[in-house]
């Protein structure tokens, strides 16, 4: 065999091996094996959607209770693979009368800008967008937030948090939901894949 024809097909398969690896839906999202899922329904049956198994139910145990507060919901925590935080995905229905955000509106102004037009060091906010989700028109946004890991210390070590938002209102102004990933900066592509997952299997019923 020619020998340069030889080298031609060895460069050819392994082209052809970075361009399948390259493209491939885990590797353009940073993640080996997508984890397994599971049907979630809230408390109330204010949604549906799915959730990765292995990852942590929060759990709070004091202050109001889900009903007092009107807020109904999941909060999940990831593996923190050796990192300094752990991620979370988030899905909550904020019923009208909820203690914590009277309004939509309310909320993505709390979230998705500076307070009092200061940025603080570090911090970055993108654009509301308006999007089609479940029929409905939803805003999406994210943001750069800030978060410092043992700050009794003398030099607490600052994170650079991705977190992304979708708000959805309910019929009729019918409160809203909120679907929320946050997770370190560094990391967020790793991260993608599992919150689109929820995402595209999310079902309102209010």
């Amino acid at each position: 065999m020619n020998k340069n024809s030889f080298t031609g097909k060895i460069l050819t398969g392994v082209f052809v091996i970075i361009a399948v690896t390259a493209f491939s839906p885990s590797a353009s999202r940073g993640l080996d094996k997508m984890p397994e899922f599971v049907k979630y329904v809230s408390s109330g049956d204010y949604f549906k959607c799915n959730i990765p198994a292995d990852w942590s139910i929060d759990t709070p145990g004091f202050g109001l209770s889900a009903e007092e507060k009107k807020v109904c919901g999941v909060t999940l925590f990831g593996p923190p693979n050796g990192g300094p935080v752990a991620p979370l995905l988030s899905v909550h229905y904020y019923a009208p009368g909820n203690l914590l955000h009277k309004t939509m509106e309310v909320f993505i102004n709390r979230h998705s800008g500076p307070v009092l037009g200061f940025v603080a060091e570090g911090k970055s906010y993108g654009d509301v967008r308006e999007i089609e989700f479940a029929g409905r028109k939803a805003q999406t946004f994210d943001r750069i937030d800030v978060r410092f890991i043992g700050e009794r210390a003398l030099h607490p070590l600052k994170v650079s948090i991705f977190e992304k938002f979708i708000v959805i209102p309910g019929i009729k102004d019918d409160g809203f939901y909120v679907l929320k990933l946050s997770v370190p900066a560094a990391d967020k592509d790793k991260f993608t894949g599992i919150f689109e997952e929820s995402v595209k299997s999310f079902i309102p019923q209010k």
